[in-house]
């Protein structure tokens, strides 16, 4: 598979989350208060930190914050800040020309652009943006996530994040799909399956690793904790992300 084909696979996706999307929700349309701000508006920050570590050597890190405010229902304008450590090796998010490691490349990351929310429970942001460190190039970043039967006992959440990194031509792509399998006034848990997929640059035709997920959600801290391990190209792999959000109404 060559890149316009990964292209092609990741566009479908994208296409499939939303016609389930817009099959299980009902939505207004056409949208009568699109040119109407939002009543309250409201402005997020979150913040969040990651690690990945794969039987190849390979090992990275990374954090940051991410900051949306509202225009109107459905559309916000999202700026993010973020900083990577790679320790050793070649991944899936990695941005880097294939030179071997010989210490931890740091570098951090500028993103600006939009979240449309086209309806209740689904929000697709397109960010673009450039590197500064070790790494020096621009990139550009999808991520949609959409939860089905959104009123039902058990939710179901689609999510699929792709980016592309110009400074060594590699295109990426994570996918998960979670379900609550319980719920209560203080936590919220999740099990499903996910995994990530990339090709491009000098990486040998296309790569995925892919395994099951586990997330627990801490309602009123508003705190997220996911875990997913597995197997593929890069052997075992392991992933643990941690995720706090606030918000204000104005």
């Amino acid at each position: 598979m060559h890149m316009p084909s990964i292209r092609r696979l990741f566009a479908s996706i994208v296409l499939l989350a939303l016609i389930l999307a817009s099959a299980s929700l009902a939505a207004a349309w056409p949208y009568s208060d699109f040119f109407t701000a939002a009543n309250p508006q409201h402005l997020s920050l979150t913040i969040f930190a990651s690690g990945i570590g794969a039987e190849s050597l390979y090992a990275a890190s990374h954090e940051g914050f991410q900051l949306e405010q509202t225009l109107n229902p459905y559309i916000g304008v999202v700026g993010r800040v973020a900083g990577y450590q790679i320790y050793q090796g070649g991944g899936w998010d990695n941005p880097l020309t294939a030179t071997p490691n010989t210490r931890p490349r740091n570098f951090g990351v500028f993103m600006g652009g939009i979240d449309v929310m086209p309806f209740q429970g689904t929000s697709l942001t397109i960010l673009g943006g450039r590197d500064v460190g070790d790494s020096s190039g621009a990139r550009i970043e999808g991520d949609f996530s959409s939860w089905i039967f959104l009123h039902s006992r058990h939710p179901i959440n689609f999510s699929f994040s792709g980016d592309h990194f110009y400074n060594n031509g590699l295109s990426s792509g994570m996918v998960d799909l979670r379900v609550v399998v319980a719920s209560s006034r203080e936590l919220m848990w999740l099990v499903g399956a996910g995994g990530q997929i990339w090709a491009g640059g000098s990486v040998p035709g296309v790569q995925k690793e892919f395994g099951p997920d586990f997330g627990v959600v801490f309602r009123e801290w508003k705190t997220s904790v996911d875990f997913q391990a597995g197997y593929g190209n890069s052997h075992g792999y392991g992933t643990i992300a941690v995720t706090r959000r606030f918000g204000w109404d104005e």
